[in-house]
């Protein structure tokens, strides 16, 4: 059967289509282009059946794409995948990424602080238990909407913190890891400037004796810092220690671990000075005399020169000076000096010779004031040597008045002993009958003699 080239509508032998009126010659085959065999338009009713599947393929296409997509973004961004690869960061020891997670705007944390950080998530918690509850307060997000979660360890030492910080891709919660931080603080025994090295970046500090330094601010670790402090006496070199631990608050005391030098230093032949004014000179520093003998702490790379000097009557005595040089000194030296003895006796002969005769002058001179404020009725006589408002003062005052007194003439003292700025004077002398009496003086007064008055009274 025939088809119509124009409509393909079969045709019923006649001369032109029925449906489309189009001429029709039979004797003349339809050219080829515009006839179609049952093979064509076969392949045509398929072509038309795969387009009504194009858009459902293509939609599915882009549903599996944005499936797989979804899929990596949560691999690596949900709050799950964000803890997983924080705690496999800890877990590996990969401190260049726990520094770059734990870092802050504010905070920027090294790799040598994330090191000794992971190091003590290890050795305070253990890994499993560090691990256990990092997912378990990151689930939580999920049940209820809090601010934050803090980790700890078994002695309430805060570990890690856990918040919210936004969205990532409109999906996930962002979180954000931070490593809690605590005060390190130092304080020296002297004038001091530390100089040390945090995360490659050098660092100073100073303060004065007895105050509290701060080095920094530092999160959870064990720390061992190599310094060098510079004092007045020198320069140490040494250690700061410090674990972050140790404190149950946001401070921290540093220790100090640097090479010094101490020195025990023996004294000879000081007994005939006064032993309060006693004093080391090391390095040309003043010290008092310590109970145990021993100086210090003083550099171990510079030289130590040692003597003492003391004080009898007024003038200062020096020993020779003891040295030990810098490839001697060791961390615990000793050393002995030595006073002249002979000349510390030949001058306090002469001093004691001559404060004696001052003291004599002065005993003649008051014994002779006494006389005539008797004679006078009047204390303007002696007031100059005594010591007013005293028990004698008011008592000489009654006396003078009721003229109730022993006279005594030619005194001369015979004993002497000094206590810090006080006589004690035994004078002799005889009363108008001849009769020897014996008086004791109590005196104060400068070292060399000069300034004396009477502090008390006791005749025998």
């Amino acid at each position: 059967m025939k088809r119509c080239p124009k409509c393909h509508n079969r045709l019923q032998h006649n001369s032109y289509c029925l449906d489309c009126h189009l001429q029709v010659h039979y004797s003349v085959e339809p050219p080829n282009q515009d006839s179609k065999s049952p093979q064509k338009a076969t392949s045509d009713d398929a072509t038309k059946s795969i387009k009504k599947w194009v858009p459902a393929i293509i939609g599915g296409f882009i549903s599996v794409l944005l499936l797989i997509l979804f899929l990596l973004l949560r691999n690596f961004n949900s709050p799950e995948a964000q803890a997983k690869i924080f705690v496999n960061a800890v877990n590996n020891g990969d401190a260049a990424k726990v520094a770059t997670i734990v870092s802050t705007k504010d905070n920027k944390v090294g790799r040598q602080e994330a090191a000794r950080y992971i190091e003590f998530i290890k050795k305070e918690m253990g890994i499993k238990k560090f691990e256990k509850q990092v997912y378990r307060h990151v689930g939580k997000f999920d049940e209820d909407s809090p601010v934050a979660y803090e980790i700890k360890t078994d002695n309430n030492q805060k570990v890690l913190r856990i918040s919210k910080n936004g969205r990532r891709y409109l999906i996930f919660d962002n979180l954000g890891f931070q490593a809690p931080m605590k005060k390190a603080v130092v304080k020296p025994n002297t004038s001091a400037t530390y100089e040390f090295e945090v995360n490659s970046q050098k660092k100073k500090v100073m303060g004065k004796k007895d105050e509290t330094i701060l080095l920094g601010y530092f999160i959870p670790g064990d720390y061992v810092l190599d310094a060098t402090k510079k004092t007045p006496r020198g320069t140490y070199e040494g250690q700061l220690k410090f674990n972050t631990g140790s404190s149950d608050h946001d401070t921290v005391n540093v220790t100090e671990d640097f090479q010094e030098a101490r020195v025990k230093v023996n004294i000879k032949n000081s007994g005939g000075l006064d032993q309060d004014s006693l004093k080391v000179v090391i390095n040309g520093e003043t010290l008092d005399v310590t109970e145990n003998q021993t100086y210090g702490p003083f550099p171990l790379n510079k030289d130590l020169t040692i003597a003492a000097e003391g004080k009898s009557h007024g003038k200062t005595f020096k020993t020779a000076t003891a040295k030990i040089a810098q490839a001697d000194v060791k961390e615990m030296n000793e050393v002995t000096v030595a006073f002249n003895q002979q000349e510390i006796e030949k001058y306090n002969k002469e001093k004691e010779k001559d404060v004696l005769d001052k003291i004599g002058d002065f005993v003649k001179k008051y014994t002779s004031a006494r006389k005539e404020a008797f004679q006078s009725h009047s204390m303007n006589a002696i007031e100059p040597y005594l010591v007013k408002d005293t028990d004698l003062y008011k008592a000489m005052t009654t006396d003078v008045k009721k003229q109730q007194t022993r006279q005594e003439q030619s005194p001369e003292v015979t004993y002497v002993d000094k206590t810090n700025n006080f006589y004690s004077v035994i004078v002799q002398s005889e009363t108008e009958q001849g009769n020897t009496v014996q008086s004791h003086y109590l005196l104060q007064g400068d070292d060399d003699g000069k300034n004396l008055k009477i502090v008390n009274y006791q005749a025998y």
